[in-house]
């Protein structure tokens, strides 16, 4: 799933984000998802770049979202 979809959905559903620069040399940029007091962590990559199956699962876990739930093709997450 590219990173945009999947940051869309999240809005979607109500959750909001809150971005984190590193330093250099410190690992990628990433983004706080957080909705009704959950929270989440998502790496800040391009909007067309595809996200790893298993982090969109922990991510949509952690903030009691129903993966099922996603847009596109079931098998591919």
């Amino acid at each position: 799933m590219q990173s945009a979809t999947f940051r869309r959905w999240l809005a979607e559903r109500g959750c909001q984000f809150r971005q984190h620069e590193r330093g250099h040399g410190h690992g990628h940029p990433t983004v706080t998802v957080v909705r009704q007091g959950r929270t989440a962590e998502l790496p800040l990559v391009g909007s067309h770049e595809d996200l790893d199956p298993d982090q969109v699962r922990e991510v949509c876990d952690r903030l009691g979202l129903d993966w099922s739930e996603l847009p596109g093709p079931k098998s591919r997450v």
